[in-house]
């Protein structure tokens, strides 16, 4: 028996110094984070709520204001959850990019609506989200390694 195994007579295969982690498999149904809504929830609230003050600033209708600010706030909740949800299963990079890509979409389409051309929206979205996926695989890096 193995010095390191936690059930008696089990080896588990750990060839490092300290004991082995020990990971935990949630059932689909079980209880998640509190983060994984709270989080996309209050982004999405904030950036649906800034694309309507943006809208109306440059002088949309009221009606059209308030359709625009729920259809991004619903669209950026539903994608940041999915991103939160699915992020274990993603490789460093991919995550790093997903999120880069995520931030960089939303800020392209917030800067298109203070009056930007699409243009010069695409390329500052693709100078943020780039920034961003840089940034974020540095952390994820730092924080498995």
């Amino acid at each position: 028996m193995s010095t390191h195994s936690y059930l008696p007579g089990r080896h588990h295969g750990h060839r490092g110094p300290g004991p082995p982690a020990l990971t935990r498999h949630l059932p689909r149904h079980a209880h998640r984070p509190r983060f994984e809504w709270a989080v996309p929830v209050t982004g999405g609230v904030l950036m649906g709520l800034y694309a309507m003050f943006l809208d109306h600033a440059h002088g949309g209708s009221w009606t059209k204001d308030v359709l625009l600010g729920l259809v991004t706030a619903l669209i950026a909740i539903g994608v940041g959850h999915v991103l939160l949800r699915e992020r274990g299963r993603m490789p460093t990079e991919v995550r790093a990019a997903s999120f880069g890509a995520f931030f960089g979409i939303c800020m392209g389409f917030l800067y298109s609506l203070a009056g930007a051309t699409w243009l010069r929206a695409s390329g500052v979205g693709l100078l943020l989200g780039g920034a961003f996926a840089l940034v974020s695989y540095y952390v994820f890096y730092e924080h498995e390694h």
